[in-house]
């Protein structure tokens, strides 16, 4: 018997509740597609890094508490320009999300990352012609 959970903890959205995808990262692309909320992601990120660079510099410790923001805006990217499921672990902290939004800035600034969107958005695309078929 195949467990749930991997499928719950790797849900897209709502409106698309099935997906050829078992890679993180294709999921992670497919819920970052926006180029808005893409950008309001990046930004969280230099805000993330640039607030832990004070923070080191400064030894004001105080400005720790300004490390939710940094969530809070790429949040925002998904409550008002790309709803998707969020898992709670991954917006609060989980490594294969801290690893995809380091690999979604490589990829944005290399210029690389609109590819990734489109290659996923093919997969999904055939995916779901071929369980359209399948259902006839």
């Amino acid at each position: 018997m195949t467990p749930i959970y991997p499928k719950l903890k790797n849900k897209i959205s709502d409106r698309l509740l099935d997906h050829p995808f078992t890679n993180y990262w294709d999921i992670f692309v497919i819920k970052h597609q926006h180029p808005i909320n893409i950008a309001l992601h990046i930004i969280g990120i230099l805000f993330f890094y640039g607030l832990l660079f004070a923070i080191w510099k400064s030894q004001n410790y105080w400005l720790l508490l300004g490390l939710p923001l940094t969530q809070l805006i790429g949040l925002a990217g998904h409550f008002l320009f790309e709803p998707s499921h969020i898992d709670l672990q991954d917006a609060v902290f989980s490594w294969r999300a801290s690893f995809c939004l380091a690999k979604m800035l490589f990829r944005v600034l290399s210029g690389q990352y609109g590819e990734d969107i489109r290659q996923r958005q093919e997969i999904l695309r055939q995916y779901q012609l071929k369980v359209d078929v399948t259902h006839l």
